[in-house]
């Protein structure tokens, strides 16, 4: 039995290697979003990694030879048939502190260059991402219901589920002015459920990091670029999309230590119209969350990436890199 486990291993790491050799000229582009600072990871493990899982996926390219080149030298090297072998792009959405407090030290640790999209408002406002924190407390807290009278809002009903509750609390504060009465918003809900909304600020749970923590590791080797300023991109509305590109840039010139033309679709929506407007801004590169590898003759702006998260195993991780679960793709199988 063992000796058969130990076989089908050296099988699979076989066919890891051959397609490493048969999709060796395609870009891998990395794409990862915060790191946990507590137990988010747990809440959500599409959004929140680990710290050592990020550090073992940086250390498995360092150990495996996988070349990690930076986007914009890697695209404009894809296109030119200059690309080293199975090369690596990493990039990082959103700008969360625990990127700053876990990704960053970890990518330098390892010498690696490295894109990170920051979504600007949240980076200025300094509170907490309203819609996640406040999913994440009532998560957290175990609660089945909320009293929507104990929050001021006795029109809404006495008592709700808690994901109609958090839906509901989400429209409130979409209409309401601004951040700080958001945080007004979840600091009352964190007190009705009992949740520790001190401990949370003070810990700087669900939040982003600072535009000084930005500039230290843009004046460190990462690529700071676009990523709308509110995390949205309308394609309904050229004028309003190109507003987004903006103030995105307006609050990022001063921190970013390279050319502001590379774009991180909002949660990889986009569709025809957003690559025509982002054609219209003149923007070099834009990623999408659309699995796969990118090959010579890609469009720059809706290139692929591969999704990387907690909820990934080594193994998968691994058949992804190699191009394994690539080659699968293009024979018409969804992964």
């Amino acid at each position: 039995h063992v000796r058969s486990r130990r076989q089908r291993q050296m099988c699979i790491r076989d066919r890891f290697k051959l397609s490493r050799w048969f999709t060796a000229k395609d870009l891998r582009i990395l794409c990862y979003h915060g790191c946990a600072l507590d137990d988010e990871f747990l809440f959500r493990p599409g959004l929140f990694m680990t710290p050592q899982t990020f550090e073992n996926r940086l250390s498995f390219i360092k150990d495996q030879g996988y070349p990690v080149v930076g986007l914009g030298e890697a695209v404009e090297n894809l296109e030119n048939h200059n690309l080293p072998s199975n090369a690596v792009a990493i990039t990082i959405d959103d700008g969360w502190y625990g990127t700053f407090k876990h990704q960053y030290p970890a990518l330098r640790q390892h010498g690696f260059p490295s894109t990170l999209y920051i979504a600007s408002y949240y980076m200025e406002k300094q509170t907490q991402v309203f819609n996640v924190a406040l999913s994440y407390v009532v998560w957290k807290s175990g609660v089945q219901a909320i009293d929507f009278s104990a929050l001021g809002f006795p029109n809404i009903g006495s008592a709700t589920s808690t994901d109609d509750a958090a839906d509901s609390l989400c429209k409130i504060a979409n209409s309401m002015e601004g951040s700080a009465e958001r945080q007004k918003l979840f600091r009352k809900t964190c007190e009705t459920i009992d949740a520790d909304w001190k401990q949370i600020e003070s810990d700087r749970l669900i939040s982003f990091m600072t535009a000084a923590e930005a500039a230290e590791i843009a004046a460190n080797g990462v690529d700071i670029q676009l990523h709308t300023h509110r995390h949205v991109f309308p394609d309904d509305s050229e004028q309003m999309a190109s507003q987004e590109i903006i103030d995105n840039r307006s609050s990022l010139n001063d921190i970013a230590r390279t050319r502001l033309d590379h774009f991180c679709y909002p949660s990889g929506v986009y569709s025809a119209n957003s690559v025509k407007f982002l054609e219209r801004l003149d923007m070099k590169t834009a990623t999408t969350t659309n699995p796969g590898f990118n090959r010579p003759g890609a469009h720059p702006l809706e290139l692929k990436r591969f999704l990387d998260s907690e909820s990934v195993s080594e193994l998968e991780f691994e058949a992804e890199l190699s191009g394994f679960f690539e080659l699968i793709r293009r024979t018409g199988y969804k992964i």
